[in-house]
């Protein structure tokens, strides 16, 4: 597109017709607030944070909406400009809760960092405000309308990205909130707790239901024995809650701190993962060459995507993986194994990178907390721990080994990549001496498929990750577009890096993909130096089936599958 001059704050730049005038800024290092803009998602201009002075032009134009045109000359920080945002904010505070000390988003909030750089006076414009209740009813997200600002951004990314539509905007004028169908509460709407709006939400308004308290109290009670349990996405997620660049990887530095918290038994989800892959590409081949079940035959480990088939697709529970998830295969392997070695009540901790996990927890009764990466880091800051100056530790045996297949369930398409690294050997009959790896399946920008080759059978798989491009794919499938034998569904775009309860990212500053791309290629970035690449070769996995499952296949059932009459009571 051709390029033309414009002119920011004195200074002439280039630019062309498709970009706004918030792009050029930013592309020129000249920062303008937003709070309801969310690039690609939500650009309605109706907060009018972002506004600006344009020559010529009979009012102030927002910025996130207003296309350069040649020879455009622009000021972002008059002090028409400058008022004019001062008292937009001053007005949204005007009605917004103001416990800021006691708020969860507190110091993390864009909108006490966009007011204390206005200079805002937050009793400038007094009146009556709106009464809210606050909406508790979900077992992973809590809704507070007090703190709430109209901006949308989560009604949006509800609607656009994962195409659950479970809120809306309802009601008009100064009662105009953030609210479900009929006012009823976000349990009785379409809601499958994917926790996306909390990582867009700019304020306190939309938040995880907390569970730091109920974990100290836990590691505090001399009769409970407690076991910590990590998923894989975490640990290239958590250290940007102590400043460190997206993508960081600190393992072992989270080992450290579980074990300074107090937790009995350090584990790691990974290992989990491991157990997965064996049962579910077993289940895999046996569905193949045996038809035990329906084709496709989806992932069962999100549980977001989960209740979504549930709720919505009940014809296709079947073709759902009867394997658990790997913090509930895990969690369900430790427990029968400590029973055995204690008498003290023993409490599961998983350590999550999702919300949803929350709600997995209330469904199946195997897993007694679930934080997220933001409360795991919530719970080291509050017991005084420097996590950065934290020496190297290990994850306590026997269920720390793991895989570099294991590891690649964080990103969009591991889950896929680790089963087929598997199942590929055990259909084929032969041990490859090079990890096979199926870097088809990786980096799907929502929906990807392939055919991979295995001995005789060709398996046509798919990879889907952001809920609005699974629905597609499952009117495809039952309109018989697409035929396909496996498929691997994340909820959230990206996958599990991109989790609902992991770290906030200011996605005007650094777009949503560059957080997938750096924290999934931290993971690549491990899986490739590991010695073992393969679940099934997992040393420690192999001990459990010998040692404790000793061959017995209704006991491995139980603790690594749902049941089938369990399924046949979801529908």
């Amino acid at each position: 597109m051709e390029q033309f001059e414009i002119t920011i704050n004195g200074k002439k730049v280039l630019a062309d017709a498709s970009k706004t005038i918030l792009d050029v800024a930013k592309e020129n290092n000249i920062k303008i607030p937003t709070l309801c803009f969310l690039k690609d998602i939500n650009e309605v201009s109706s907060c009018r944070v972002c506004v600006v002075e344009v020559e010529g032009a009979r009012n102030l134009v927002t910025a996130c909406s207003t296309k350069c045109t040649p020879n455009m000359v622009i000021k972002t920080n008059s002090e028409k400009v400058l008022k004019s945002r001062k008292t937009t904010v001053e007005l949204l505070l005007s009605n917004h809760n103001k416990n800021c000390l006691s708020c969860a988003k507190n110091l993390n909030c864009e909108l006490q960092r966009i007011s204390k750089e206005l200079g805002c006076n937050t009793d400038e414009y007094k009146g009556e405000m709106p009464k809210y209740s606050t909406d508790t009813s979900s077992k992973c997200i809590i809704r507070d309308n007090s703190k709430c600002i109209l901006c949308g951004r989560c009604v949006a990314v509800c609607e656009k990205r994962q195409g659950v539509s479970a809120i809306s905007k309802i009601h008009r004028g100064f009662v105009t909130q953030i609210g479900c169908a009929f006012e009823n509460p976000i349990t009785q709407s379409s809601c499958i707790g994917c926790g996306q709006c909390t990582l867009v939400c700019p304020t306190g308004a939309l938040m995880e239901k907390n569970d730091v308290n109920m974990t100290i109290k836990y590691l505090n009670d001399p009769e409970i024995e407690t076991v910590v349990q990590v998923a894989p996405s975490v640990r290239v997620a958590l250290a940007e809650e102590f400043g460190n660049e997206i993508g960081t990887f600190t393992e072992k530095k989270m080992a450290t701190a579980l074990h300074m918290l107090g937790f009995d038994h350090v584990y790691d989800v990974n290992n989990g993962a491991d157990f997965t892959i064996v049962e579910e590409s077993k289940e895999l081949i046996d569905r193949l060459t045996k038809k035990t079940g329906p084709l496709p035959m989806f992932t069962s480990c999100c549980p977001a995507w989960y209740k979504y088939v549930i709720d919505n697709e009940p014809q296709m529970i079947n073709n759902l993986s009867t394997c658990k998830s790997p913090n509930e295969m895990l969690g369900s392997i430790v427990k029968y194994k400590l029973a055995k070695e204690t008498k003290k009540e023993i409490k599961v901790i998983s350590i999550m990178p999702c919300t949803a996990k929350k709600m997995e927890i209330a469904r199946d009764g195997i897993i007694d907390i679930s934080l997220t990466t933001r409360e795991l880091a919530e719970l080291i800051k509050k017991q005084g721990i420097k996590y950065n100056s934290l020496p190297d530790g290990e994850f306590d045996k026997p269920f720390g080994e793991y895989s570099g297949a294991a590891l690649l369930f964080g990103a969009t398409g591991g889950v896929m990549e680790a089963a087929l690294r598997t199942a590929i050997e055990t259909i084929e009959n032969k041990t490859y001496d090079v990890t096979p790896t199926f870097e088809v399946v990786r980096n799907s920008a929502g929906r990807k498929e392939a055919e991979i080759k295995a001995g005789n059978l060709t398996l046509r798989v798919a990879i889907v990750n952001g809920l609005a491009n699974a629905k597609k794919l499952l009117a495809d499938i039952k309109s018989g577009k697409t035929k396909l034998d496996f498929i691997e569904v994340m909820a959230c775009p990206g996958g599990c890096v991109n989790g609902g309860g992991q770290p906030y990212v200011d996605y005007n500053e650094t777009e949503l993909k560059d957080v997938i791309k750096k924290r999934s290629q931290a993971i690549y970035k491990v899986d490739e130096k590991m010695a073992n690449r393969q679940s099934h070769k997992n040393s420690e996995l192999k001990d459990i089936y010998k040692n404790l499952f000793k061959g017995d296949e209704h006991l491995i059932h139980e603790l690594l599958h749902v049941s089938k009459d369990h399924m046949k009571n979801l529908k």
